[in-house]
């Protein structure tokens, strides 16, 4: 594909993910946080422009002359220039995370039939050097993670270890997968950004596009207990806000309840991150696909 096109629908894709409305617990375009507003947002999407084009290039190298795809140097300057645009600190770092191998994935692809395969497979190939430039990129994106024991990303050591052991991006995502959603998909074949692109595509055509993207955040919320507010707030509450999400959907889905779970959300801090960003990543397939608004 061509790599305007595809910088073009990715840098939509976040655009349209966080101006969806109401998205529970998460910025949109009716509400802020204190410190992370709407058009920081907003700026971040339009900076990582060059970024995702480069991305495309150099997935289109990759499958002409089976050069490397060097994800982990690119996802680090996504966050670079979304932090030189705005200042409302993390806006799309698993975004980023999950973008990146797939604007690559569809530089290297003539159509949407071998995107998840190519993805998958750039993936599979990433190097130690990528590990490193993933670690390097957390400190300047201020993300909040989880705290482990071994190679704990805010630990400067841990990229010494990684060198010595030899692991490359793939393996240190796969050690995360079991805690993370955002490493989860990166290492397990893209399936929930896959299955809810259809859900949006099909939505789109129901119920209008900001309709489709808040049933597909709310679908995905209710059969996955968000990664991101199991590290702030513990598994329980993870699980009881996947149990409110699904008492929502079962209960018609009504904007009056949408809005109640929104506000308990915002009131509690409790920000599901880790769905947002899929549902961008699933967005972007939709796009890819020929999705319009």
């Amino acid at each position: 594909m061509d790599e305007d096109y595809v910088a073009r629908c990715a840098a939509l894709a976040l655009l349209l993910e966080v101006s969806a409305s109401p998205k529970p617990g998460n910025v949109d375009r009716h509400h802020d946080f204190a410190d992370t507003k709407y058009e920081h947002f907003l700026a971040s999407a339009v900076a990582a422009y060059p970024v995702f084009r480069a991305a495309a290039q150099e997935g289109a190298k990759w499958a002409e002359e089976g050069r490397k795809c060097h994800i982990g140097k690119l996802i680090r300057a996504a966050v670079e220039e979304s932090m030189r645009w705005q200042s409302g600190g993390n806006t799309h770092f698993g975004s980023f995370m999950l973008l990146i191998p797939l604007a690559a994935a569809a530089g290297a692809s003539e159509g949407i039939s071998r995107l998840k395969a190519n993805a998958c497979e750039i993936m599979q190939r990433t190097t130690v050097e990528d590990a490193i430039e993933l670690y390097k990129a957390f400190p300047k994106a201020r993300v909040r993670v989880r705290s482990v024991e071994q190679l704990d990303v805010l630990d400067p050591r841990s990229q010494d270890e990684i060198r010595r052991r030899g692991l490359t991006l793939y393996d240190i995502l796969r050690i995360s997968a079991d805690y993370d959603a955002i490493s989860r998909e990166l290492t397990g074949g893209f399936e929930l950004t896959f299955k809810y692109a259809e859900v949006i595509r099909e939505g789109t055509r129901q119920a209008g596009l900001n309709a489709a993207i808040v049933r597909a955040y709310l679908e995905m919320l209710s059969t996955e207990p968000d990664t991101f507010v199991a590290t702030k707030f513990g598994e329980a509450a993870a699980v009881e806000v996947s149990k409110r999400a699904r008492g929502v959907l079962a209960r018609g889905c009504n904007d009056e309840e949408l809005r109640r779970f929104d506000e308990e959300l915002l009131r509690a801090k409790i920000n599901p991150g880790a769905t947002a960003d899929i549902t961008a990543a699933a967005i972007f397939v939709a796009l890819l696909g020929g999705l319009r608004v």
